[in-house]
């Protein structure tokens, strides 16, 4: 009797930890879903900014994007608003990485996009199923990701305001490797987490750390090319 107790007992605390984990994991396939119809609308998204934005393009949608973030952290746990931000904040982003796609496909040709697609899926999956299979606490590499994330936001604004390309391929290698160790560090603050009630905001953060792989991938990728 007390060993179907404990079962039962152990049973019912496992069940809240898978349910939002798969909470977690839909919320990133429909940010995944809501960026695709962004990228595929960027040429449209472009041709009605540009007459208004004119070269200031990517600078204001870096500002909308930023703002979108900022409101979908603020809101990750209100419903139905979390819905909202998190749809303009996927959508927005999935217009720049369809921008920057066919910037790339221009100058180096689609290879170096679909590249970076599988790249990053690669990443993802590599990362997830470390985390979940070695089950360890991966919150030491709190320091290095701040530190590296610090360098890839600051970094990035010095290449685009001083137009430095080489530099902008070493900070997208920085990137590439802060973001990692941020997706690997998110997925085992999930896993290890007593606080079941935010997995939007888990799923805003491993979309943003696959997004900043992302592009960070298609110009290292496209830059090598050009």
């Amino acid at each position: 009797m007390d060993q179907q107790q404990s079962w039962q007992g152990t049973s019912a605390g496992v069940q809240p930890r898978i349910d939002f984990v798969r909470s977690v994991y839909l919320w990133l396939m429909g940010g995944f879903a809501v960026a695709a119809l962004g990228a595929f609308s960027a040429p449209l998204v472009a041709a009605a900014l540009v007459p208004v934005a004119g070269r200031f393009l990517g600078w204001v949608l870096f500002g909308i994007q930023f703002g979108t973030l900022l409101f979908a952290s603020s809101v990750s746990r209100r419903k139905p608003l979390n819905r909202l931000a998190y749809g303009l904040f996927t959508f927005v982003s999935g217009v720049i990485a369809g921008i920057v796609a066919l910037v790339i496909a221009q100058g180096a040709g689609f290879m170096p996009v679909f590249g970076a697609l599988g790249l990053t899926g690669v990443v993802f999956l590599t990362l997830t199923v470390t985390a979940f299979v070695s089950k360890k606490d991966f919150s030491f590499l709190r320091n290095f990701v701040i530190v590296g994330i610090a360098v890839m936001f600051f970094g990035s604004l010095a290449a685009a305001i001083f137009h430095l390309e080489t530099f902008s391929l070493i900070i997208s290698g920085v990137a590439v490797i802060a973001c990692s160790a941020k997706l690997l560090w998110d997925t085992s603050a999930m896993l290890r987490t007593d606080d079941l009630g935010d997995p939007a905001g888990f799923a805003l953060a491993l979309f943003v750390s696959l997004y900043n792989i992302l592009i960070a991938l298609m110009n290292l990728l496209g830059g090598r090319r050009r």
